[in-house]
């Protein structure tokens, strides 16, 4: 009987925990909007743990707030049945409802930009395993991965950095600060610095409403120190990762010296020594690939952990996707006031 009370008292304090993490979450969100709908539009950070499953980690160039689904799944064996060496056993499912924003400062403070990043999740096997199985695997007729023990909870992440902008032959090109990742998933503290978007073409075609086309690159370098959560434990307690990435698009001028896509396609590579250890302690290496598009107020992007494999297999266990939505730059659409 003593027994069960104290198993029911801990199932009663672990529920009163995660309301309180959800209301906090539901209060973060609600300041961030209200907030953050002055600001004007660009591209939203990534939310843990898309920076370690292969997804571009690059800071915001302009101010934002975007609201979206990001998938990110882990599974401990390939296509092949292999078993993935790591502490973490069960499939897990994330599937974060995000909302982003990022905020340039300005007068003393035009050169610093803050982040702060949302995310919810009904961690399940689905829609993640629908997406790498039925249309990913199937797309490159590769075996599908099977699920072991599926993680069936609700997990939350909250993001944040800081941001300090440095110009190299046009505005805000080069980038250093730091910030964290803190929630069920894992514990992180970061700092990066690298080069967002540095124009490596000629102008392709010139557009005074649209913008230019060009080529662009972009470099990061991020080193991370990181603790356990509820979902991936037993990590390694510090991580670099390298990140190049190529882009192609038409950008835009506005009259603040700020240049936003107008629409864009980036590829991106990434080398990460890992956060996932086996049970001796020794890390897991991640080389993954990154595909994004963005359109208007919109922006897609998958990634996948199969570099080096791409056209025989997948290597694992990592798969994730994007989908966001712009709402300031929705907002200035239909906005009179906005408009102008």
């Amino acid at each position: 009987m003593i027994h069960s009370q104290l198993s029911g008292g801990r199932r009663h304090a672990r529920k009163t925990r995660y309301r309180w993490i959800t209301r906090g979450f539901v209060l973060i969100l609600s300041v961030v909007l209200v907030i953050g709908i002055s600001s004007s539009p660009a591209w939203s950070e990534s939310p843990a743990p898309s920076v370690h499953w292969g997804s571009t980690a690059f800071p915001d160039q302009y101010s934002t707030v975007t609201t979206g689904l990001t998938l990110n799944r882990f599974t401990p064996i390939d296509g092949n049945g292999a078993k993935y060496d790591s502490t973490v056993t069960n499939t897990l499912g994330f599937n974060l409802i995000t909302l982003s924003w990022t905020q340039h400062w300005g007068g003393d403070w035009k050169d610093w930009s803050t982040n702060l990043t949302a995310g919810i999740s009904p961690t399940s096997d689905e829609p993640s395993q629908f997406f790498q199985n039925k249309v990913v695997h199937q797309l490159r007729h590769l075996p599908p991965v099977t699920s072991v023990d599926p993680r069936k909870e609700t997990d939350v992440m909250i993001d944040g950095s800081v941001t300090r902008w440095f110009p190299l032959f046009q505005p805000k090109v080069i980038f250093a600060g730091g910030g964290f990742s803190v929630g069920t998933i894992y514990q992180q503290g970061f700092l990066r610095a690298g080069i967002r978007r540095l124009q490596v073409s000629p102008t392709l075609y010139c557009s005074d409403r649209w913008g230019d086309i060009s080529l662009r690159a972009s470099v990061l370098g991020r080193i991370s120190y990181q603790d356990n959560g509820a979902a991936v434990h037993s990590v390694r307690s510090t991580a670099g990762l390298v990140q190049p990435s190529i882009a192609f698009g038409q950008y835009r001028t506005t009259a603040n010296g700020e240049t936003i896509p107008t629409w864009e396609i980036e590829f991106a590579l990434m080398w990460d020594s890992g956060i996932f250890v086996n049970p001796l302690g020794k890390s897991q290496k991640q080389f993954a690939w990154s595909l994004a598009a963005s359109t208007g107020p919109l922006r897609f992007e998958t990634w996948n952990d199969s570099m080096g494999n791409i056209a025989t297999r997948d290597f694992g266990p990592t798969y994730g996707a994007s989908l966001t939505l712009d709402v300031l730059r929705v907002w200035r659409y239909f906005s009179p006031e906005q408009s102008g």
